[in-house]
Order: structure tokens, then C-alpha cells, then sequence
């Protein structure tokens, strides 16, 4: 047994099918329904009649069964009641009605192909009552002319106004909880975004959806006073630590460059590096956590993609060519968009810092900017080690890294030292523009690719 369809448009169009299927059968079994009664009714009275002329069981006199006959016709409307007293081999004897067809014993329907005058539709009952006669009941099925014909009318016309009815109500329904569905999809997309001050609009009338669109909204109101408190705790621990860290770090560089300090030297300048990573890791903690807050979006301004990543590689260039690497622009197409320039620029440096820091001298890095159709397409690749499949999930996490021993400092993936939060900065100036960051393998070496909507 299939399952039933789960999404709005699925149930609607199973719910519209078994509606019309439903309709459509109660609306011909009526029709039939009422046609088999009133052939019912018709065969009763015409069984009746003949009854009453020739009672079973009897054999009439030839000739007085003629005289009743002709004053029955003479009493009736043809288009009423007809009667037929013929011999055995269908020869008319006496009546109202002739055929222009030899019909079988018992009941029979007649039709306008039967070219009887004043009946349109009808049913006849013969049989045999002796003395070799045979006397034919005619009754019209059909009160007026084009009895059926209005009929079926009446049916199509009212069974189409349910229809009608029921598919607008169907449709005015699906559009009034497909908005309310699709004002809480949007509500979810802008949170996932990071813009945690979105709420579900509500109606206002107390109903169903309005009292769902308040749970929602409290519930939304309670996460993100979760998230402010947990986000609070971490700004306040980088912030509290920093200022300590900063004065140890100056009084190790004092301390450094002092002649007391000479046996010791290479130790404390080593203290001094570790203190500097300590510092560049809580600066990108905070840059992280302000990037996430939403707020840039406010300042997005329209640039061209392509301008911007020729710029930057210009100035990554000297540093690469220091380390025996080279930076090529390989395509820098005319990619307008709207965002925040500055961090699109520290996504750049990032990208080409990442590839220069971690990669061996030689290593050639290509830089690319393609206009789609819906995004601007950013990719980073480079001919280096690479990373594992399996690690580049972990490396988009902050403090992700991948040990790589004797090679650039054994890290990827961290910036400052390989603290661990150059991936995750790069993935949030990305999602703060609504767009995707995805690591992919370079065959050899690595390809960041970062596409953009536009």
C-alpha cells in the first residue's frame, strides 16, 4: 500500500481526486438510480393496464377486445398510453401504435429510432393472451419532451456547482495555510541565516494560527535568549582575556629584547609567539561572533566580485612569490553582487592565506570568479596536499584542525598559528551572505569553493 503523500500539495491533489471520483459517482448513480425507478414505475403501470384488459388466465373475445381497444384509443393521448392488439406473426389487428419493428415477448425499450408518434422514450410490455393475439402496453418513459436531456443538465449543473464550490474552498484553503506555512518557512531560513530578531507574523484573531505562530515566537524568544547568554559568555571571556594577555605578551617582548634575558631567549620569544596565537585566536572568536550577529547586512552595498578578487590576489602575490608559490588569476568574469566589502575581502585573504600558509613551496594557487545564473561562484584551488575527506567536515568546526607532522607547522585550516577558526570565519562572512562554503578535493590538492546568490 503506497503511503499517503505528506507535503500540501500532494494531500490537496489526493483530497481533490477522491472528491471529484466520489462526485462524479453519486452524481451518475443518482441519474441511474432515478432512470431505473421510474422504468420501474412505468413497467408496473403498463403491467397493470394489461392486466386490466386482458386478465391472466383468460382468453378475450377477438372482437370485443378490438371495440375496447378502439375506445381506449379514442379516450387517450397516443403520447400517454398506447395499446397494440396484433396476430401472431406481428400483423396489427387493432390500436394506436404501430411498430416498425419486431419486438421480442416480454419488455422492451423503445426510443425515438422506433419513429412512434408523440413518444420520445418509452417501455412496452407484449405478450401472448390466446386465440393467437398478442397485445402490446406502450407508456412513455419521459413526462415531457427531452426529459433526459434536461435531466442531465440538472445534474451536471448542480453536481458541477458542488465541485466548483468545494475546489474553491480547496484552493483558498491550501493558499491560506500554504501562506501560513510559508511565513514560518521564511521566519526559519532568516534565523538560519543568523538574523536571530525574525519572528512569525501573527494573524491577530486568536485562532489556531495565531496561537501557533505565539508558541513559535516564544519558543524562538526563549532559543535566542539561550544563545545571547551562551554568545555573551564567550565575548566576555575573550574580551576579559585579552587585556591580560596583552600585557603578558608585552612584558615577554620587553623581556625578549633584555640583555638578562639572553640564556633564555629562544624560550621566551617562543612564549611570546604562543601568546600572540592566543591573542589572534580570540580576535577571530570575536570577529566570528560579530559576523554572526546579522548586523553587517545592514551595510551591503552592490560590487563586483571579480574587481575585488583580481585586487586581492595582486596583494597575496609578493608574500606567495616569497615562499616559491605562484597565484594565478585564472578567471575574474564581471560578478556584481550585494555584500559587505570588507568581509569579502578578509573571505579572499583568507582563502589565498589558507593555500599559501599550508601548502609547500612550488605549490601553484588559481583563483576564480564565475557569474551564474543565481550566484557568484568564488573557488580557491590549489595543487597541495589536500585534506582527507574524512577530515573536512571536522576542520569547518572552530578549533577543527588537521595534524599534518613536519609540513608548515603540522596544522590546516587554522589561521594565526592554526588556531583552528580560519575555516569557520571563512563559512560565516559566506553564510552572512546567504551563500555555501564547500571543501572539495583538487585531485591533487584542495578547492575551496564559496558560491554567492546574487
Amino acid at each position: 500500500m503506497r503511503p499517503l503523500p505528506r507535503s500540501l500539495r500532494g494531500l490537496t491533489v489526493v483530497f481533490l481526486a477522491l472528491f471529484l471520483t466520489v462526485t462524479a459517482l453519486a452524481g451518475f448513480g443518482t441519474f441511474f438510480a432515478t432512470a431505473s425507478m421510474v422504468r420501474v414505475l412505468v413497467d408496473e403501470r403498463i403491467e397493470s393496464e394489461s392486466e386490466t384488459l386482458v386478465p391472466r388466465g383468460t382468453t378475450p373475445n377477438r372482437a370485443e377486445l378490438s371495440q375496447h381497444i378502439m375506445e381506449m384509443a379514442r379516450q387517450r393521448d397516443t403520447g400517454d398510453l398506447g395499446v397494440l392488439l396484433s396476430d401472431a406473426h406481428g400483423n396489427p389487428i387493432v390500436g394506436n401504435v404501430r411498430l416498425n419493428r419486431e419486438l421480442p415477448l416480454g419488455y422492451s425499450t423503445l426510443g425515438r429510432q422506433d419513429r412512434i408518434a408523440g413518444l420520445s422514450a418509452g417501455r412496452v410490455l407484449i405478450r401472448e393472451i390466446g386465440g393467437g393475439m398478442r397485445l402490446a402496453i406502450f407508456a412513455e418513459t419521459e413526462p415531457v419532451d427531452n426529459y433526459f436531456a434536461a435531466r442531465r443538465r440538472i445534474y451536471f449543473a448542480g453536481f458541477g456547482a458542488i465541485v466548483l464550490v468545494v475546489l474553491w474552498g480547496l484552493l483558498a484553503f491550501r493558499r491560506l495555510v500554504g501562506k501560513r506555512i510559508d511565513a514560518v518557512r521564511h521566519t526559519a531560513e532568516s534565523i538560519i541565516e543568523g538574523d536571530l530578531a525574525q519572528r512569525v507574523p501573527m494573524p491577530g484573531d486568536g485562532g489556531e494560527f495565531d496561537q501557533q505562530a505565539g508558541a513559535f515566537n516564544r519558543m524562538l524568544d526563549r532559543i535566542g535568549q539561550l544563545m545571547g547568554e551562551i554568545r555573551n559568555v564567550s565575548n566576555d571571556i575573550s574580551h576579559e582575556m585579552r587585556t591580560p594577555l596583552a600585557r603578558l605578551r608585552n612584558e615577554l617582548a620587553l623581556l625578549e629584547q633584555s640583555a638578562a634575558a639572553e640564556p633564555v631567549r629562544d624560550r621566551v620569544a617562543m612564549a611570546r609567539m604562543q601568546a600572540d596565537e592566543l591573542l589572534g585566536m580570540f580576535a577571530a572568536m570575536l570577529r566570528i561572533a560579530e559576523i554572526e550577529d546579522g548586523s553587517r547586512r545592514a551595510g551591503f552595498r552592490p560590487l563586483d566580485m571579480g574587481e575585488l578578487a583580481a585586487e586581492i590576489v595582486e596583494m597575496v602575490q609578493p608574500v606567495a612569490q616569497e615562499r616559491g608559490q605562484r597565484v594565478l588569476m585564472e578567471r575574474a568574469d564581471e560578478a556584481k553582487l550585494v555584500g559587505d566589502r570588507q568581509l569579502l575581502s578578509q573571505l579572499l585573504v583568507n582563502m589565498l592565506e589558507n593555500a599559501v600558509r599550508h601548502t609547500p613551496s612550488g605549490t601553484r594557487i588559481r583563483v576564480s570568479v564565475a557569474r551564474e545564473a543565481q550566484a557568484v561562484v568564488l573557488v580557491v584551488t590549489d595543487d597541495g596536499p589536500g585534506i582527507p575527506a574524512s577530515q573536512r567536515e571536522h576542520v569547518m568546526r572552530r578549533f577543527g584542525r588537521v595534524e599534518r607532522s613536519g609540513q608548515n607547522g603540522g596544522h590546516y585550516g587554522g589561521q594565526g598559528g592554526g588556531h583552528g577558526l580560519g575555516l569557520p570565519l571563512m563559512e560565516a562572512i559566506v553564510r552572512l551572505h546567504r551563500g555555501t562554503l564547500a571543501l572539495e578535493d583538487a585531485g591533487p590538492g584542495l578547492r575551496i569553493v564559496a558560491r554567492l546568490p546574487v
